[in-house]
């Protein structure tokens, strides 16, 4: 009974005839909301509560993330670090010399979003912290620079102008400083002399020197090598400032602290001798001699070969020899003076 009493109202929904609605619909209310919308739930991976962990402590959780496997957390780790840098005051709770410890061996990291975020912290960084760690920071920037990835040589140039800014003249003075760094803009420019036998009366260009032609990649790197490498020597050659001098100096001077860090260490009175390469040149005139000794005769030749290449590289090589020509100018000057003075050594007046 129950089954065909179903049936029949079944049937009978088929013959019946719907009841349309006839007229304009009711307007609807000024304040009228629509709620027929579904919302999605929202979930916090981490609630905040009362017991929540304090800056500090965030910024060294932060830190210790920068040595993740994650190029990602490595990149926002160090986003959040630069963040805290750049408030005012800056917070740091574990100070200048840490960070750099931490943060130096990621300048070769493998990931260009890293490096750039990297450098984008170390520019926040005050720059009176800095100058006592410039030493530690060139090595890192060496290795920089001399990587075999080109993308890291290239970060290698921004790490070394974003030293020379903040402590230029401390770069130049500081021990292997000079010379070592000048070794390696030579390796990466491919201006390196090579030694002649002593059967032969001059030495010889490198048999591969570097060109912009041909190679996309190299062509942008090359023009700006040339021109970090003038920013380079034109701090190096660039003249100490003339002080007044007044007998009162002399006794003010002996209490005063050195403002340079390890001001007696050209002395070596601690440590082991040390080669032409790693000694500390904190005079321009010695600066002068040595590049003059081993870094001129290839630093114009290429200068000459990267002006014939026109375009970006040529202006580049056009800034490097007006460094040097300001900059050698008077040591050629006085050298010649130095020559007149031994001709004249003979002679009894």
């Amino acid at each position: 009974m129950g089954s065909s009493a179903k049936k029949k109202k079944e049937k009978k929904k088929d013959f019946q005839k719907p009841k349309l609605k006839v007229g304009k619909a009711k307007p609807k209310a000024s304040n009228f909301t629509d709620t027929s919308f579904k919302s999605k739930a929202i979930v916090l991976q981490q609630q905040l509560a009362e017991n929540a962990p304090n800056p500090i402590e965030r910024f060294k959780h932060n830190l210790s993330l920068t040595a993740s496997r994650t190029d990602t957390q490595r990149r926002d780790a160090l986003s959040y670090l630069a963040g805290q840098l750049s408030t005012s005051p800056p917070t740091n709770p574990v100070g200048t010399s840490t960070l750099l410890q931490k943060l130096l061996p990621m300048m070769s990291d493998s990931s260009g979003p890293v490096r750039n975020q990297l450098l984008k912290l170390l520019r926040n960084l005050p720059a009176d912290e800095v100058r006592p760690h410039v030493e530690r920071i060139m090595l890192y920037i060496r290795g920089t620079m001399t990587n075999i990835s080109q993308e890291v040589k290239d970060d290698g140039l921004n790490y070394m102008e974003w030293l020379l800014d903040v402590a230029g003249e401390d770069v130049v003075s500081s021990p292997g400083c000079w010379v070592k760094p000048l070794r390696d803009f030579m390796s990466v420019l491919g201006w390196t002399v090579k030694i002649a036998p002593a059967t032969t009366a001059k030495s010889g260009w490198t048999s591969a020197p570097r060109t912009t032609f041909g190679a996309k990649k190299y062509g942008q790197s090359f023009p700006r090598q040339m021109l970090i490498l003038s920013k380079f020597l034109e701090i190096g050659f660039k003249p100490s400032e003339p002080t007044s001098w007044s007998p009162n100096d002399w006794f003010g001077n002996i209490g005063h602290v050195p403002r340079t860090p390890d001001p007696f260490g050209y002395l070596g009175l601690f440590k082991p001798p040390r080669d032409e390469d790693g000694e500390i040149y904190r005079n321009r005139e010695d600066r002068q001699d040595v590049f003059q000794r081993r870094f001129m005769a290839a630093v114009e030749t290429g200068v000459d070969m990267a002006k014939k290449e026109g375009g970006t590289a040529g202006r580049a090589a056009a800034t490097l020899d007006q460094v040097l020509r300001d900059g050698m100018a008077d040591y050629e000057q006085n050298s010649r003076l130095d020559d007149d003075d031994h001709l004249w050594d003979g002679y009894i007046m």
